[in-house]
Formats: structure tokens, sequence, C-alpha cells
């Protein structure tokens, strides 16, 4: 199973595409949280959020026990402002610039980060909020 992460907007239709790759971010995403985190910054993993609702109908997709999703807690998604995301991937590419052993597929990943960043400059532009989320 290739799971890929997506970039989703606190807008239904911004103006413009969001559509990312994040199939190589999330084949390399231990090894990114770890260069996040001597990089003093937030795992990639921290930014993914849902809605209870949509964590809720993700977990029944994924063959979990209704009887148990229907106690859980599910916090609300939380939304980030762009520039954050953008100061991560600079961060990020600066490092596997120099670095690129510190994940499996630097080549990929830098590509995939190049998506994000003109996908967040936009949404910086829009004045729209982002989270991650996980296709399966």
């Amino acid at each position: 199973m290739n799971a890929a992460f997506f970039i989703v907007l606190d807008r239904e239709d911004p103006g413009f595409d969001t559509f990312v790759n994040g199939k190589f971010l999330s084949q390399d995403s231990k090894k990114l949280d770890m260069v996040a985190r001597s990089l003093g910054l937030r795992p990639l993993g921290e930014y993914i959020s849902y809605s209870p609702e949509e964590a809720r109908e993700m977990m029944e997709e994924l063959g979990t026990d209704p009887d148990e999703i229907e106690g859980m807690e599910v916090p609300e998604k939380t939304w980030y402002d762009p520039q954050e995301g953008l100061d991560w991937i600079q961060k990020v590419c600066a490092h596997l610039e120099v670095n690129p052993s510190a994940v499996q597929n630097a080549e990929g990943v830098l590509a995939d980060l190049e998506e994000y960043r003109s996908v967040l400059e936009q949404a910086k532009a829009s004045g729209a909020k982002w989270c991650l989320q996980v296709d399966f």
C-alpha cells in the first residue's frame, strides 16, 4: 500500500490547483521526522489533521470496530499558517541539498517539497490555512 501526504486547505475552491504528489514524503516520513527534529522543527506527521467526522470515517474504512470508534475523543481539525509550512520546506530542503543521504530518495522528496512550496505560496497569497492528510 502506497500512502501519500497531501495538502488540504480551509477553502473548498481556493482558485488554484492544490494537487501535490506526496508519495516520496510518505515513504521517507520517518527519516524526514528525524531531519525535522534535528533542525528544531515539528515533524511532518504533526501537520496531519482531520475533523472528528473524517477521522471516524477513515477508521471505519480501515476496519476499526465501530463500537471502539464510538467512544473515542477525536480533536478538532487543526489549520496551519502557510508561512510555517514554507519555513519548514526551506529549512528541510537546504538540509537535504547538503545531506541527500539523510533520506532514502532525496530527489523525490525535494520534488514533492517543491510542489508543496508552490501550493503553500498560493495559499499564503489567498489567505488560506492548510493541514496535511493521508491518502492510502
